[in-house]
């Protein structure tokens, strides 16, 4: 009997960038449960409105209903919603996996986690040239498609990586300043990592600062960019198959 993958993406995105993993998964006779965030996506709520702890309990009541447990994957800004809706139903929840993602401690936000290396992914993005780009009311945020294919997906051509870069919507600004609250239940849920060497976004020195501070079971490592179900889908699926 196949496992159920609940799959969390990253800021910007949606449950659109798990389309080149989710058929090689599902081929192996697994589930595979890849929603879009509240304000992502197909997701028509105001992302003006959203927030880290709206996005955890939309994971905690897709989850809580379903009559199995799952292994529970964010990317990136995901794992951040990952480790928060894990300690709403942690008897659903069989392992947490981070794929280049935040792996928090209690009290730590996303922009909190970014200031600790330098430089962080908005000086990159300043350095080069380019910035943020802020919404007229400053609730919201989304980074230019060149910028993108320059450093989110630095491992893939420059026109696919345009193409997939101009799927991305903006972010609230909320959610990447919102705390994480853990509890002892999270710290008991089995936990792996996949590092990315090549990411340009969390630097592979944060990612192994944040594996150090918080203990993983399991830690893989990818030759890749911050993106790995683009660039190297059959190497990621390999990783989660064999959880």
């Amino acid at each position: 009997m196949g496992n159920t993958f609940f799959l969390v993406h990253g800021a910007w995105s949606g449950g659109w960038c798990w389309e080149k993993l989710r058929p090689l998964m599902e081929a192996e006779g697994h589930t595979v449960i890849a929603p879009d965030m509240p304000g992502h996506g197909e997701d028509r709520l105001p992302i003006e409105d959203q927030n880290l702890e709206k996005y955890a309990r939309a994971v905690e009541a897709l989850i809580a209903p379903l009559n199995e447990s799952v292994i529970l994957v964010g990317h990136s800004f995901g794992g951040m919603i990952t480790s928060q809706a894990a300690c709403y139903i942690p008897n659903k929840i069989k392992k947490l996996v981070y794929v280049s993602a935040f792996l928090p401690r209690d009290g730590q936000s996303c922009v909190g986690i970014t200031k600790s290396i330098r430089p962080t992914f908005h000086e990159k993005l300043v350095a080069s040239g380019n910035d943020l780009i802020l919404s007229a009311d400053g609730k919201t945020s989304k980074v230019a498609p060149e910028s993108c294919a320059d450093f989110v997906y630095n491992d893939i051509p420059r026109d696919a990586a345009l193409l997939i870069a101009e799927r991305l919507g903006p972010e609230s600004n909320a959610a990447q300043q919102q705390a994480v609250v853990l509890n002892d239940n999270y710290i008991n849920i089995p936990k792996a990592y996949v590092r990315c060497v090549l990411d340009r976004v969390i630097d592979v020195s944060l990612q192994d600062k944040m594996v150090a501070e918080t203990y993983c079971g399991e830690v893989y490592t990818l030759e890749t960019g911050h993106c790995p179900f683009e660039s190297a889908p059959r190497s990621l699926a390999d990783i989660l198959l064999g959880l």
